[in-house]
């Protein structure tokens, strides 16, 4: 019999137990879009960093990232098989290397795999290949995103931002509102050898197959290379995923010890 076989007595994240560390309060694009992609067995386990809308942003960062502990131990009391911390700006704030500094905190409590959302997508862009990118980011990050990649060799050779209607949550956005952005994009700067989408509450999985092939060059969003990397550090396969770009063809390079998938 089948394990999937529901009389079998199978959960639901029979082959891993993916916790996700999100940023805000309020869920709606990161589970869509992780179940959209995930292959059969692997289950999403979901917390909040604790970050209200609203206030100072760096301050509310700076809290998050600093009580990392309280989130991660929820997910730990789950039974989870890798921990990814979702949302680009805490880490990239805090400088290159701080990275490192996390994941070692992080090694103090637990010795489940952890990735980050920006070292995750340093990953991806660098197994596909992509040195000199454009960027779809807001104007206000363009500088600390760039910096912060250049450290990993990856150069920004043109960004631009998403242009979001007025009093619009990012999470409800069309997806022809990055597709159209990113296609403009790309046309600034043909010489890219790839586009870098970032900021996971963003709808953007949807529409990476159609955008490669519209502008002829591979295509990382964060919410893809986090379910990319993540799915290699517990021993699922990424090419399993079928229809999200060329980026789960590749081998992903893990950030920490592999653990195997659970049985």
């Amino acid at each position: 019999m089948p394990l999937t076989d529901v009389s079998s007595g199978a959960a639901y994240g029979w082959r891993a137990r993916f916790g996700l560390l999100q940023p805000s309060m309020v869920s709606d694009t990161n589970p869509f879009e992780f179940y959209s992609m995930a292959p059969p067995g692997v289950q999403l386990v979901l917390t909040s960093l604790g970050i209200a809308d609203g206030g100072p942003r760096e301050e509310a960062y700076d809290r998050a990232i600093a009580g990392i502990e309280t989130p991660i131990r929820r997910l730990l009391a789950r039974t989870v098989d890798v921990i990814v911390q979702a949302g680009v700006p805490p880490i990239i704030d805090k400088g290159w290397g701080f990275e490192d500094e996390l994941r070692a905190r992080v090694a103090q409590w637990t010795d489940v795999p952890f990735a980050s959302d920006v070292g995750c997508c340093i990953a991806a862009m660098q197994a596909l290949g992509m040195r000199r990118i454009a960027m779809l980011v807001s104007d206000t990050m363009q500088r600390s995103f760039a910096e912060y990649i250049g450290h990993a060799g990856i150069e920004v050779v043109a960004a631009r931002g998403v242009r979001d209607p007025a009093g619009q949550e990012p999470g409800t956005l069309p997806l022809s509102v990055p597709y159209r952005a990113a296609v403009a994009l790309h046309r600034s700067a043909p010489d890219a050898d790839g586009v870098w989408i970032p900021i996971a509450a963003r709808p953007s999985v949807g529409m990476i197959e159609d955008l490669e092939r519209a502008i002829g060059v591979p295509v990382v969003t964060s919410a893809q290379a986090m379910m990319w990397q993540g799915l290699s550090l517990v021993g699922v396969a990424p090419a399993e995923v079928v229809g999200f770009g060329r980026l789960f063809q590749m081998v992903a390079a893990t950030v920490s010890a592999r653990q195997p998938a659970r049985r």
